[in-house]
């Protein structure tokens, strides 16, 4: 009998596993589209790509995308803000009217959780402006 047993949590757990019933999401992905625009609707600048929620406390964005949308020779940046807490790196690009470039493995972690960021897209004028989106860590 408690062979049986055995044999049968033992099946139970490769189907479980197989199937993803209590799976973690550690790295589940979410997919991020931010647009920086004026008043009327004018789209500038437009950061986009995929984040991977790696745990609690880090993701990564494997390829993270900006295009300059307008042609109006400012420059686009984009950058991360952490909960409120830190913000990551500018990103800048200055190759005008209608062109993108990209980053690979844009990553971060933190020693406490990181329970949502926010994704900022701006136009750099004399006074920068910005537009952005906020992310939630289903890890957390």
């Amino acid at each position: 009998m408690r062979f049986l047993i055995k044999a049968l949590t033992s099946a139970a757990l490769t189907v479980a596993a197989v199937v993803g019933v209590g799976a973690s999401p550690a790295l589940a992905a979410t997919g991020y589209d931010v647009y920086e625009q004026n008043d009327v609707g004018t789209k500038h600048a437009r950061a986009w790509g995929s984040i991977t929620w790696t745990g609690a406390r880090s993701f990564n964005i494997a390829r993270a995308n900006l295009a300059d949308l307008a042609c109006d020779n400012q420059p686009v940046y984009w950058f991360i803000d952490v909960d409120g807490r830190w913000t990551g790196q500018e990103r800048h690009m200055n190759s005008g009217c209608h062109t993108e470039t990209y980053w690979t493995n844009v990553h971060a972690s933190d020693s406490f959780n990181i329970r949502r960021i926010t994704i900022w897209v701006c136009r750099d004028t004399l006074f920068p402006e910005c537009d952005a989106k906020a992310y939630s860590n289903p890890n957390v």
